[in-house]
């Protein structure tokens, strides 16, 4: 059996959980548009988590509102899986294998002993927190915990791909204090906090604000550790939403596109993952991606912005 995930933070948790209580082989991580272009062999046997549907799967997870599927009119689809608009993916995985009785074979009962936790409900309730952006400045300005760990995985860099998989099994099996102690975690953190200074410097300088929106422009720059998304709302604390704009790290014929809400100042009235979706995106009310034809793009771009603006 294997898992197809998302290489962040949520869909690596999506893994600890499915890899407890299932027979897992081996990982595939891809992106969400990937899916959407039909491009990734989803086989039959695979868990599919935090990314979109696909027929061949034989257990589905997500949460993102544009990934709705008829047939998952309910949270829970007995042998199919979960779908739901949860702060996180591993939130929907966790209720799945919750409604497993603890009266199974010796195997699935320490499992399910293992994820209802106290260890593995602060790493859930940790999860919800850091995928639905509900953090402090303090969060934010001095990361810690699960929240610096989230920072440390960046999708776009696939030679970390061994740094996620052993998250995974940290993250399953270790306390707090171990995983982070862990010298692969612990040199990943000392870096991201090393680049929190660099990276404020990059975005005062790429970014602007029009009216209600931050709009970061980074195209043309190198590949820079952005994993601390929400860096950029302590910042303009006046603005209500952001548009940035990038290369695509993994097709050069594309430009990123993501809006998202300020986490501080949610008073924005606009469904971001619709929007998205309009552009061959998707996500969730509050922040959405899309990945568009270069060609395209500073079309797309302004059409978003108008969209966004407050009236």
């Amino acid at each position: 059996m294997r898992l197809v995930t998302r290489p962040d933070f949520d869909g690596l948790v999506c893994g600890s959980l499915t890899t407890a209580l299932e027979q897992i082989d081996s990982t595939l991580f891809v992106e969400p548009k990937w899916m959407q272009d039909g491009i990734v062999d989803v086989r039959h046997g695979d868990i599919i988590a935090n990314l979109p549907f696909h027929p061949n799967c034989s257990l589905w997870f997500d949460h993102h509102l544009s990934n709705e599927v008829q047939g998952f009119d309910t949270p829970i689809v007995k042998g199919r899986g979960g779908y739901r608009l949860a702060p996180s993916a591993a939130r929907v995985v966790f209720e799945y294998y919750d409604q497993v009785p603890l009266g199974s074979d010796h195997k699935t009962k320490t499992a399910l002993e293992m994820i209802r936790s106290d260890r593995f409900t602060k790493l859930l309730q940790d999860t919800d927190k850091i995928d639905a952006g509900l953090l402090t400045h303090d969060d934010v300005l001095h990361p810690k915990g699960y929240v610096l760990i989230s920072m440390t995985i960046d999708g776009k860099r696939t030679a970390d791909e061994p740094y996620w998989l052993q998250l995974i099994e940290l993250l399953r099996d270790r306390t707090l204090d171990e995983v982070l102690g862990d010298p692969s975690v612990k040199e990943q953190s000392e870096r991201i906090l090393g680049l929190q200074g660099t990276l404020k410097d990059i975005l005062q300088k790429h970014a602007q604000l029009k009216g209600n929106v931050i709009f970061i422009d980074l195209r043309g720059m190198p590949d820079i550790s952005e994993v601390n998304r929400f860096l950029i709302y302590t910042l303009f604390p006046e603005a209500n939403i952001s548009l940035k704009v990038a290369n695509d790290s993994q097709k050069v014929e594309r430009t990123a596109l993501s809006v998202g809400y300020n986490i501080f100042n949610t008073t924005s009235k606009v469904n971001v993952g619709a929007l998205m979706q309009k552009y061959g995106g998707g996500g969730h009310r509050v922040v959405g991606s899309s990945r568009v034809p270069k060609a395209e793009a500073d079309n797309d771009i302004r059409e978003i912005l108008q969209a966004i603006t407050d009236p």
